[in-house]
């Protein structure tokens, strides 16, 4: 084998460019002939060391043994190129027929194995992205293939690694093993690419959400008897200075020093995403929020088919379900679902039905709302265990002072005691107003600290209560309930889509590039949110960061093993999927092989 070099001048250029390949002689029925082996790109070598580079590579891929090194840069190269060839090798191949049997002598103290990549994160999105259809969508919105790789590459990424588009290039190449499954490669992919498709899927956002939420209505059968408005919000890590809806706000993130977006979204009884809409981030007074939600029901009631808005139902957490919220709602026509504030007075001595194992409940009216009153067993045990452990915390705390009393050098004074237990009130609130604290003073100290607990002081009965409010007349206590339980299941899907999928922080400044960084976060949410409702259906209920983590060490790789009578026999294989592994694909009905092995001998 050895190194040719091409010289090729471009049109619109004089500027000469330099490409080379490694050909080898061959013999033909017609003579010599030359064969290019492998592509080499421009090759950054003195001249001087190329014959040695492609004896390296020749030995490489016929297996034979080196007696003495070559020089790090030479052997660097030729691993490298060794790589591509096996690669290019096993693309050509077919998968093995296991039904067929190959029995070869080789040398296993030889072996060795490369190009590990992970699979099992990837296997599981692209299945469940396939079933949504969404490869079909893209098609039928006349993707290119390329486009439609790039489209699948942010998605499925914003899924299992989410990131900046740089890092996520970087992931593609050296770390995932997507584009085998895509039957592409994503060694040439660039940054740039990824930027354009996130505009193109921006631009058919409103085909794309009536896509998934008709295909999903239609793949699960969801009745969609309930829909729901909700709002959270991104914060920028920049100034977002060309973004014109990024305003300082109230942000949940306690970061109301950086611009932020609002995102208003259309969810139904199930938890899926039924559409979303961005506004201005500085969304904290009650008339913008119904403003935000009564443009977010006009959109919905322009979706086909239209979705079944009557009544339609708002739900907030406690923190904005304030009386202003709520009044302001009932007066322009909208229900809404949230966890009452205060507790409420006058409370009627029911029984309690279960309604779940566990948990109990019943219901009464105030007016024209209904509150439904909830006791659960579990809460309870939670609530006394952090009562508990907080109360025994500042117990200590004043046994600490009190004990520093009689010791020279601690505090003494009378006034700084006071200072003190005051502090310790303020670092346990929960606790504080059960205690009953007396300093005895003689002069300017303090001799002595006695104290008492009254837990029936606390300011709210932690016994595991708590209490749902609605204006919804129409529904059962167990439907109310339930509603109540979807969204706490909702919640834990927020949060996992602002950290566990990259909403936020959002390091993008132009206005479009904002906002298709969330409409890609969005389409991973409704990947995820299909994988959960699967996996829950098949009683598995763990967090996407362990589902993430276990699938992780599944992976693809290629062993080489050398040959008695020569040459180099190459298989690319999948790892044997663990017990948890293929408890997951299981629950979404999926291989749990996610490509079969594939062949090759280098000779």
């Amino acid at each position: 084998m050895f190194i040719r070099e091409t010289k090729r001048k471009y049109k619109n250029s004089n500027k000469l460019y330099y490409t080379h390949k490694l050909v080898e002689s061959i013999r033909t029925p017609d003579g010599p002939r030359q064969r290019v082996v492998l592509n080499l790109g421009t090759l950054e070598l003195s001249k001087d060391k190329w014959t040695e580079l492609a004896q390296r590579i020749e030995e490489l891929i016929s297996g034979q043994k080196r007696l003495l090194p070559c020089a790090t840069e030479i052997e660097s190269l030729a691993q490298h190129y060794n790589k591509l060839y096996v690669r290019q090798q096993l693309a050509n191949t077919n998968d093995i027929d296991k039904r067929e049997h190959d029995f070869q002598s080789v040398d296993v103290n030889a072996l060795r194995s490369s190009e590990a990549k992970s699979i099992g994160k990837e296997h599981l999105a692209f299945q469940t992205l396939q079933k949504l259809g969404l490869i079909d969508l893209f098609e039928r919105l006349e993707f290119t293939q390329n486009q439609i790789n790039m489209a699948v590459l942010s998605v499925i990424g914003r899924l299992i690694h989410p990131s900046s588009e740089h890092e996520l290039k970087r992931y593609a190449k050296e770390d995932s093993a997507l584009d085998e499954l895509l039957g592409t490669d994503f060694s040439r992919i660039s940054q740039n690419a990824l930027y354009e498709v996130s505009d193109l899927l921006l631009l058919h956002k409103q085909t794309i959400e009536q896509f998934l939420r008709t295909n999903t209505k239609k793949l699960l059968g969801l009745s969609e008897s309930i829909i729901l408005y909700d709002l959270t919000n991104t914060y920028f890590e920049g100034g977002a200075l060309l973004c014109e809806e990024a305003e300082n706000g109230r942000s949940k993130d306690k970061r109301n020093d950086r611009p932020q977006i609002t995102v208003g979204l259309v969810l139904d009884g199930d938890g899926f995403l039924k559409l979303s809409q961005t506004f201005r981030g500085n969304v904290s007074e009650p008339s913008t929020m119904v403003e935000i939600i009564e443009s977010l029901h006009r959109k919905a009631q322009g979706t086909n088919p239209p979705l079944p808005l009557d009544p339609p139902t708002v739900v907030m957490d406690a923190g904005i379900a304030s009386e202003d919220n709520l009044n302001i709602l009932k007066e322009r026509g909208f229900c809404y679902i949230v966890v009452s504030r205060s507790r409420p007075k006058d409370i009627p001595k029911q029984d309690f039905t279960q309604i779940k194992k566990g948990v109990h409940a019943h219901s009464f009216q105030r007016g024209e709302e209904t509150f439904l009153h909830c006791w659960s067993e579990a809460k309870t045990n939670k609530e006394q265990a952090i009562v508990q452990k907080m109360r025994i915390k500042m117990e200590a705390e004043l046994t600490k002072l009190r004990d520093g009393l009689s010791i020279k050098g601690r505090l003494k004074n009378y006034d700084k005691v006071l200072e003190r237990i005051g502090k310790l009130r303020k670092q346990y609130t929960r606790v504080s107003k059960g205690f009953t604290i007396n300093v005895q003073q003689e002069g300017k100290n303090a001799v002595h600290i006695t104290w008492s607990f009254d837990e029936k002081s606390l300011g709210k009965p932690y016994d595991g209560t708590y209490f749902l409010r609605t204006n919804r007349t129409d529904l059962t206590d167990e439907r109310l309930w339930k509603t109540y339980i979807m969204l706490n299941t909702v919640e834990d899907g927020f949060r996992c889509l602002k950290s566990e999928l990259g909403l936020r922080p959002n390091f993008h400044q132009k206005g479009e590039r904002i906002k298709g960084h969330i409409f890609i976060t969005i389409l991973a949410y409704h990947l995820l949110h299909m994988i959960q409702y699967h996996l829950h259906q098949a009683g598995i209920h763990h967090r996407w960061s362990t589902i993430r983590s276990w699938l992780g060490t599944h992976c693809i790789l290629t062993t080489s093993l050398p040959r008695e009578q020569g040459g180099v026999v190459h298989v690319r294989h999948c790892t044997t999927a663990t017990l948890h592994q293929s408890e997951v694909y299981s629950a979404l009905g999926i291989r749990s092989v996610p490509l079969k092995p594939r062949k090759t001998i280098t000779q």
